[in-house]
Order: C-alpha cells, then structure tokens, then sequence
C-alpha cells in the first residue's frame, strides 16, 4: 500500500470533479430557462449551503478514496482498486447528498410547522438514499475514468522532474 495522498491532491480533484459535475447541470438548467424559476425561490444563502456540502462530501470521499496513495497507483497497476474505491465514494457521496437534504427539510419541517410525517419522511429518506447512492455509484466510476485519464495525460504532456 502507498502513503497517503497530497492533501493539495485531495483539494484539487475534488473541486475539479465538483465543478466538472455541477458546471455541466448548470449551463442546462440555465439554456433551458429552469433556473429562472428556481433559483429565486431557493435563494443564495441555501444554495451555497447545497454546493459547500456537497464540496465537503466530495473532499472526504475523495480523501478516503486517495488514503491509499492517490492517483499516481493508476502507474503502479492499481487502477482498479482506485477505481472501486471511486465507485463506492461516488455511492456515499449521492447518498450522503440526498440523506442530509432531506434532514434538512426535515428540520425545517418541524421547525415552521411544529411537526413532521416519521413515517413518510422515513420511507421518503430510504428510497431517496438508494437513488442517491445510484447515481453516485455512476457518477464516481465516471469521474475515477476522468480523474486517471487526465493524471496520466498530464503525466504524458508535462516531464516529472524527479524522474
């Protein structure tokens, strides 16, 4: 096993795969005229909130996924360990998205209405977590391709000063 990733590796990817995941989204919703509609119910305030959770999910996926070395294993015959370990990350990283979304409304359910359907918000909160984990399972064998092409591609167009 490796040493444990650069945390300046860590940093990058993950912002790297957030904006590669959210900026796509965005320029659809917006040529689509979807996000005049939303954006000033939700507000800036909650949706910093959303992107700044889902950064931190991204960077504690990405750290765990990385605490075997980072991407310079995908030289050392270790890509598809590195790309399970992305699979799953992906996988926690959708459900820990919709499950803690959910507990904020939840919350905010409570809060302004005094109370909350247990029942409902529980199967709504299991079925939300597959979905999310689903996705994420996806999204993270998707952007584990990405993130080894684009290391040994830079690796290929810029020399390694060490060697």
């Amino acid at each position: 096993m490796g040493e444990a990733a650069d945390p300046a590796e860590v940093w990058l990817v993950a912002t790297f795969n957030l904006v590669a995941f959210a900026l796509p989204l965005l320029i659809l919703g917006h040529a689509s005229g979807g996000l005049a509609d939303v954006l000033p119910q939700f507000g800036t305030l909650p949706g910093l909130a959303g992107f700044g959770y889902l950064w931190l999910l991204l960077w504690l996926s990405t750290r765990w996924v990385f605490a075997e070395g980072g991407l310079v294993r995908s030289e050392a015959g270790e890509t598809g360990r590195l790309l399970l370990r992305g699979t799953l990350g992906g996988a926690l990283v959708g459900m820990g998205f919709v499950v803690g979304i959910a507990l904020v409304i939840a919350a905010v359910n409570v809060v302004v209405d005094g109370m909350v359907d247990v029942a409902a918000s529980a199967f709504l909160l299991l079925i939300g977590a597959a979905g999310g984990a689903i996705v994420g399972l996806a999204v993270g064998l998707l952007f584990g391709l990405v993130d080894v092409v684009c290391y040994r591609l830079s690796g290929a167009l810029v020399p390694n000063p060490d060697g």
